[in-house]
């Protein structure tokens, strides 16, 4: 039969499958209908958004500026605080986790926020481009002169001594995979701070720091218990690891503390790792606001702007008194796990099967402090690690650590650190 006129077969349908039109088929498509008025306008609408839409993108991301993030490795704080300040200032930030030398050679933007090392290459870009502001994250460098924003190694130093002696700590040693001049800062301020207290510390790094056996050998030979600070939290994981491996128990035979405070390293541990949080997200948003000020032309001194650890964030790698009494270890023990709980002398002492009054002898003997006294210093400690790392109110702090209430809380807090919970908060 012949086709219809109303058909063409050289016509193919724009809506239909090009299989549609093989010669298999003895029928065509029915032909599209002209568009309407009505459709032609909105088509055309549909094509200016478009464009619009388009434009004002790649307009938005010409006006960004373009921020190198130019680390050695990758570090989970320092990435994310970076992403804030990104936001923050409206940046296009690039992140080259391990930087390779192509990748920086033909990179070109407005600034820099760097973190140098002994690697030569990130170095060496800068200082090719002297042009491009940059601000460096690090101490390490401090011989090539740019704007700073560090951590208080000193600080660090001291407080890593504090929290060891305030779990009553008697010999102590220090560990770096790698000498740093940072690690050499908090290694002298831990020492010196140690030494008012008349204690010593034994450095276990040096040669052979890196070989098992050696290491291995280096802690059998410490006196136990023996509290270990490490230049960074990896450092810990390790000596961490190696310990346990050993056939030593951690944080019984070995308390270990880092710097950090990097959850990729410290919460995935066998032993959760305790660290000192340098405070990262403040180093990076000062490092980004003297960035910024030096894109818009401002004067941005090349020195160093030092930011202050936050504290210790205390895991199990640290979390154990040292006590000679058995008893009173136990005890302590037992305070640890019901710091949130109404508990007491007679409720520990139910617990250990003994008097109350030899209790607090032992506790006296020992410690040379009460139960009570005990309790509530590791109260108080919890409730200010709360405040720092939780945005929980002081009624949820004061439920979370014992407290019978929130003024409780506050009337202790202030006559133990000295100030009231929120400025405590506020002040870090």
């Amino acid at each position: 039969m012949k086709p219809s006129s109303s058909f063409d077969l050289s016509v193919p349908c724009p809506s239909c499958p090009s299989s549609l039109y093989s010669n298999n088929w003895n029928t065509q498509p029915t032909q599209q209908p002209t568009p309407g008025r009505t459709e032609f306008i909105l088509h055309g609408l549909l094509f200016i958004i478009a464009k619009y839409a388009t434009t004002h993108f790649y307009n938005s991301m010409l006006n960004k500026r373009r921020v190198l993030l130019l680390l050695n490795a990758y570090d989970l704080p320092t990435h994310q605080a970076a992403v804030e300040a990104a936001r923050k200032f409206n940046w296009h930030l690039d992140t080259n986790l391990l930087t390779p030398t192509g990748m920086v050679n033909r990179w070109r933007g407005d600034g820099i926020l760097s973190s140098l090392t002994d690697n030569p290459r990130t170095a060496g870009f800068i200082l090719q481009h002297p042009e491009i502001p940059c601000v460096d994250l690090s101490t390490w460098r401090n011989d090539i002169k740019l704007p700073r924003v560090g951590a208080d190694n000193t600080a660090i130093g001291r407080i890593a001594a504090r929290h060891f002696l305030s779990y009553n700590h008697r010999h102590f040693a220090w560990y770096a995979s790698t000498p740093t001049p940072f690690g050499e800062a908090r290694q002298g301020a831990f020492s010196a701070e140690l030494q008012k207290s008349g204690k010593t510390v034994i450095r276990i790094d040096g040669a052979g720091s890196l070989n098992n056996n050696t290491m291995a050998d280096r802690l059998r030979n410490l006196p136990r218990p023996c509290a270990i600070f490490t230049a960074n939290d990896a450092d810990a994981a390790w000596i961490s690891a190696l310990s346990l491996e050993a056939g030593f128990q951690v944080p019984l035979d070995f308390s270990i503390l880092g710097v950090d405070n990097n959850p990729l390293v410290c919460e995935v541990q066998s032993v959760p790792i305790s660290s000192i949080d340098r405070d990262t997200s403040g180093m990076v948003r000062k490092g980004a606001e003297l960035l910024q000020a030096a894109m818009d032309g401002e004067t941005v001194p090349a020195n160093t702007a030092f930011i202050q650890p936050k504290g210790v964030i205390t895991r199990a790698s640290s979390d154990t008194f040292v006590m000679a009494d058995e008893l009173i270890r136990r005890a302590i023990h037992y305070l640890q796990q019901h710091l949130d709980e109404k508990i007491g002398t007679p409720e520990v002492a139910a617990e250990l099967g003994i008097s109350r009054s030899l209790l607090n002898r032992r506790f006296r003997e020992s410690a040379q402090t009460t139960l009570h006294q005990t309790l509530m210093k590791m109260r108080l400690n919890k409730a200010a690690e709360l405040l720092l790392y939780t945005n929980w109110t002081i009624e949820h702090i004061a439920a979370e650590t014992g407290f019978t209430h929130a003024s409780h809380l506050s009337n202790s807090f202030r006559k133990h650190f000295g100030q009231s919970p929120l400025a405590y908060r506020k002040s870090r």
